[in-house]
């Protein structure tokens, strides 16, 4: 696939520009690694997604990735590998699901998901973060029609495992900050660090993660909403 770097590198300068406005210290302090973005947007693939996320929405992200995966795996018998998928979170909950159990643990993440009205019916309160874990034995040897193995796994783990890709955005995390503080949990400045320093591996944190999306579109990748 023919891309522009120059293209990218000035949507990327813009979008910077923009945030450094509201959140200079944080551009002042290079928080964005721009060549890692680069790096996962041009993986080569024959295919190229990117789902955008706001809400958690009943773990649609990651259901929605795991199919289209396994359509092209195995509906059009390409094998695995064929199409690189993004997930770029923006919201202050759906962020929430690419924290460590650490986080969980000490924090009010599950209140502020259940008042925002994104925490699924049914799913207690625990020391753990409910969207990461495996559901599944992350067997890749499990049969593709099984609702209950590798392949049907809608957790963080078993997608990301699968190659998912995870963007998540500053301002929602500082959205989040804020929410945290308002239910009695800490102050926004703490609170933005501790998220920071609780995020999963593999997790990339970008100025906007609406702006991921569209410099994503720049490089030809398929929009989904999530």
């Amino acid at each position: 696939m023919k891309t522009n770097r120059g293209a990218f590198l000035a949507a990327a300068a813009v979008g910077a520009t923009l945030l450094a406005d509201g959140q200079r210290a944080d551009a002042a302090a290079g928080t964005y690694d721009r060549t890692a973005m680069d790096a996962i947007l041009r993986k080569p693939a024959r295919h190229h997604l990117i789902i955008g996320s706001p809400r958690i929405n009943g773990f649609a992200a990651m259901r929605s990735a795991a199919h289209i995966m396994g359509g092209f795996q195995f509906a059009f018998g390409e094998g695995p590998g064929t199409i690189n998928v993004l997930v770029s979170l923006y919201g202050p909950s759906s962020v929430l699901m690419l924290m460590n159990d650490a986080f969980w643990a000490k924090s009010k993440a599950y209140e502020l998901a259940a008042e925002l009205g994104d925490m699924p019916t049914g799913m207690l309160k625990t020391d753990r973060n409910p969207f990461y874990h495996a559901h599944s034995s992350l067997n890749p040897h499990d049969d593709p029609s099984d609702v209950n193995g590798y392949w049907h796994d809608y957790s963080v783990e078993a997608v990301t495992k699968r190659g998912v890709h995870w963007f998540i955005c500053t301002e929602a995390l500082h959205t989040a900050s804020r929410e945290l503080a308002r239910l009695g949990d800490g102050d926004p400045a703490t609170n933005f660090a501790q998220l920071k320093a609780h995020l999963l591996p593999g997790t990339l944190i970008v100025p906007s993660g609406s702006q991921a999306l569209v410099v994503a579109q720049e490089l030809h990748y398929t929009y989904q909403a999530a």
